[in-house]
């Protein structure tokens, strides 16, 4: 253990050259004061309320500000450090495999957004002193955090054992689907609202149930489950980590021409490869839990038109680090290769906005379709319009954000973030003409179908022109695109 606390060492060394040789500062210090501002407006009052109630022997807020940090552990682990610590590199090393593993879990600290939420949890936990068992409950919601920080380093490493063996990726992907089909089917059975499905969904209420427990049983019960959840999520790990660590198939080096041909046009085979490296994306598959939530509530209840686009927009918002780095997942020497391709620069651009429509517009389908079997063909339209103005505003933007703020994307992980004015600009300016359709169609003046026409164009000629610009710039600043993605 001290050989890999010497390593750590060198890690956190050339973490630190790595951020300020990037320019990586700007954009944690932006966050933090996001995040801290966030934070010392809204905490104070949300733990001095769940004090009260887990007094009073209630959990309400208690469990949603315990989801609230869950889902913030699922967020920040998510960003790829480039810390020299892949497979290859980690078995070259001369310590053990749970030593590797410890260091490994240690550099996913070094962020210093993991450092806030770190200080948040911890100051999140003080509610609990309310409760009737501070102690064992403040060791029951530790616990129910390293659950959270194993489930999903578990989930990373299987997924990139999956990706170099194609069995296991179906056999996740038909897994994934029959426990989302059970899903629905019970919350289609059963005679709950789906917002106290979802409630009682929760796993924070083991933590909160061994507060307000009052019989030894109520404490045994939530106790046993943490305890055995994290038993199997951190042997899943370890096993996930050595398995990557000693079994690394090889890589698939080429495909069969044939293989690449089923779409028709001169850009077909280029689509297709970038549909191919856009699946590996972790955003767009985020994308897809609003979608099914959205399904799940329109298919038990009546789902009204301006819920539905709403959802839209957030789906596209979601795909915001996507949509403005489209060069991310290339490297120096394909990007080369697309000059000795007969295609110019818009046409390259132009084959990756259709790549990610497809992508992003197949789960929307389902949802369209839904809305056109209650509401009729004329709700059709208009949902349609929605997702076109939709996707045209972020591609304009994000065609030009792609050619000049280019950033390294990694498979199988969340795209990277870059500035958070530029991912802000890309929100605002990506959903803006989407709010305003969805607005007009609301509004009963004789104009709205000439102001939908006209935002409509101006999209269009947004997009085109930002499709003839971020591919003329391409052809001009490659040198420097590949300087940034190597």
């Amino acid at each position: 253990m001290a050989r890999a606390s010497l390593i750590f060492r060198y890690q956190w060394r050339a973490f630190c050259r790595r951020v300020l040789r990037t320019g990586r500062v700007k954009f944690y210090l932006s966050v933090l004061a996001l995040l801290g501002w966030i934070t010392a407006g809204a905490l104070p009052h949300r733990l001095s309320r769940a004090a009260g109630e887990l007094a009073a022997g209630q959990t309400a807020s208690m469990d949603r500000l315990l989801l609230v940090l869950c889902v913030l552990w699922l967020v920040v682990l998510g960003e790829h450090l480039n810390v020299s610590l892949s497979n290859d590199r980690l078995r070259r090393f001369p310590i053990s495999v749970p030593s590797l593993l410890a260091l490994k879990l240690s550099s996913l600290f070094l962020p210093p957004p993991v450092w806030l939420v770190t200080s948040v949890s911890a100051f999140g936990l003080s509610p609990l002193l309310s409760a009737r068992h501070p102690l064992l409950v403040r060791v029951a919601a530790l616990s129910f955090f390293g659950l959270t920080i194993g489930v999903r380093v578990s989930v990373s490493q299987l997924l990139d054992i999956a990706r170099r063996r194609r069995r296991l990726r179906f056999a996740a992907a038909a897994f994934g689907a029959a426990v989302l089909a059970f899903a629905v089917a019970s919350l289609q059975h059963d005679g709950s609202p789906l917002s106290a499905s979802l409630i009682a969904a929760n796993p924070a209420t083991l933590v909160t149930t061994i507060a307000v427990a009052t019989t030894l049983p109520a404490i045994i019960v939530p106790v046993a489950t943490l305890l055995v959840g994290g038993a199997l999520v951190w042997s899943l790990l370890l096993w996930s980590f050595t398995r990557g660590l000693y079994d690394e198939a090889p890589e698939q080096t080429a495909h069969r021409a044939t293989s690449i041909a089923w779409l028709p046009g001169r850009l077909g085979p280029l689509i297709q490869k970038e549909q191919r490296s856009l699946r590996t994306v972790l955003d767009l598959w985020v994308g897809l839990l609003p979608v099914l939530a959205a399904v799940a509530l329109a298919l038990s209840t009546s789902l009204s038109s301006a819920v539905r686009q709403t959802i839209f927009v957030i789906v596209c918002a979601l795909n915001a680090n996507v949509t403005p780095n489209c060069l991310g997942l290339d490297r120096p020497p394909g990007l080369t290769r697309y000059l000795i391709l007969p295609i110019r620069g818009k046409d390259l651009f132009l084959a990756k906005n259709v790549s990610v429509t497809v992508l992003v517009t197949l789960p929307l389908t389902v949802l369209v379709a839904i809305g056109a079997w209650r509401s009729g063909v004329k709700q059709l339209g208009a949902d349609i319009i929605v997702v076109v103005v939709l996707l045209l505003a972020h591609f304009a933007w994000g065609n030009v954000v792609s050619v000049f703020e280019p950033r390294r994307a990694e498979p199988y992980r969340f795209a990277p973030s870059g500035d958070l004015l530029t991912l802000l600009m890309s929100v605002l300016i990506g959903s803006a003409p989407a709010v305003t359709v969805i607005v007009v169609l609301r509004s009963d003046s004789r104009t709205t179908a000439a102001a939908i026409a006209a935002i409509g164009l101006l999209n269009v000629l947004a997009y085109y022109s930002s499709l003839r610009f971020a591919g003329s710039s391409f052809e001009r600043r490659i040198e420097f695109v590949s300087r940034r993605l190597g």
